[in-house]
């Protein structure tokens, strides 16, 4: 599946997703601003994401037009559902089930069900959920089991394609406190609306909130059925924020300073990577500092963590490059170590690296 999204083979990923994706773009969706990315692509990534996690075409397929309807956390309405013609055209592209639970994501308060509810009793209730319409009060929703651990596993990975440095700038979270994802730590005083976009687009503080989401899916009583997404150990570890911070701050002093010594370099990389184990990125980076030292068995293993995890995201933590660049980059320093290449002393032959041959 990695390499059809990686190649946009989006005929072979299913069938609908070239008319689905022309769609899109008819309503203006590639043209519309989305946090690190334009809306389609966003849509795109947690699509890809979900592929990757072992969902099926008809949850994937929700993953593209989640927000199409606009919802609770975004005015982003490619659709007017209040219209059956518009609603008839979603579901002769995505079909009539995936539909019907886009619409249902998009006329419940995400929050209030996956954050306040779910996230605070830590656990999906067998008997499902009843909430209020977001629009009307008066109407009563009942969320199924399995709808819940839909919402769950879809807001993982809406988080992690879309969440970097700025909105943790935006919502006064530098002290590792404030936060617009955790209940209770969003306080309005200490936001900055006039944080500059996009920033120096270091990595978010989202990792630590996905992997309690992971633990809550992982409580869904029929785990037979359905695959757990890889991520966590299968969601079966929790990343405390404070150690994810702390891994962050060692990672950007590594990649944001030029006066650490190679050895201090190691080091902080060696000492992220131990904090938070779950981000490729900084086996990327070792990677390439075992083949600066010709430790090319180092620098296989961590490249073979690095593409691993790769397969088990879908996405970059370091939004700075695109998720397709550092898996190219990845397998570039993968081959490099395997065949015992070496590291080039003339920059040149750094700067014009490539690999066409996957074999």
């Amino acid at each position: 599946m990695l390499e059809l999204i990686l190649a946009e083979d989006f005929e072979s990923i299913d069938s609908s997703l070239p008319s689905s994706i022309r769609e899109i773009k008819k309503r203006g969706g590639h043209r519309c601003w989305h946090k690190h990315n334009t809306f389609l692509d966003h849509l795109l990534g947690v699509h890809n994401i979900l592929r990757l996690w072992g969902e099926d075409e008809i949850v994937a397929r929700v993953g593209l037009f989640h927000s199409a309807y606009s919802n609770s956390y975004v005015n982003l309405a490619l659709f007017d559902p209040t219209q059956n013609s518009e609603r008839d055209v979603v579901r002769s592209t995505i079909g009539n089930q995936a539909e019907e639970i886009v619409h249902l994501f998009c006329i419940i308060d995400r929050q209030s069900v996956v954050v306040d509810t779910l996230l605070a009793q830590r656990f999906i209730p067998r008997e499902g959920l009843d909430v209020p319409h977001l629009r009307d009060a008066n109407i009563t929703i009942h969320l199924t089991p399995e709808v819940l651990r839909l919402l769950v596993i879809f807001t993982m990975a809406d988080v992690a394609d879309q969440f970097f440095g700025w909105q943790d700038e935006l919502f006064g979270g530098s002290d590792k406190i404030n936060s617009m994802l955790l209940p209770g730590t969003d306080d309005v005083s200490q936001h900055n609306s006039e944080a500059l976009w996009p920033g120096p687009s270091r990595p978010g503080l989202w990792m630590s909130y996905v992997s309690q989401l992971g633990m809550v899916a992982n409580t869904y009583h029929d785990k037979g059925t359905f695959r757990i997404p890889s991520v966590f150990q299968n969601c079966t570890q929790i990343l405390s924020r404070e150690m994810e911070a702390a891994a962050i701050e060692l990672y950007w002093d590594v990649v944001s300073k030029n006066t650490l010594s190679s050895e201090d370099e190691l080091d902080k990389l060696l000492m992220s990577s131990s904090l938070n184990p779950w981000y490729f990125e900084c086996h990327v980076l070792l990677a390439q500092k075992y083949l600066h030292r010709n430790d090319n068995e180092m620098a296989k293993q961590a490249a073979e963590r690095a593409l691993e995890l790769q397969l088990a995201w879908g996405t970059a933590y370091d939004k700075r490059m695109s998720f397709p660049a550092w898996v190219a980059w990845t397998r570039v320093l993968h081959k490099r170590a395997v065949e015992e290449l070496g590291w080039p002393k003339n920059s040149w032959d750094v700067n014009n690296f490539g690999m066409v041959n996957l074999n």
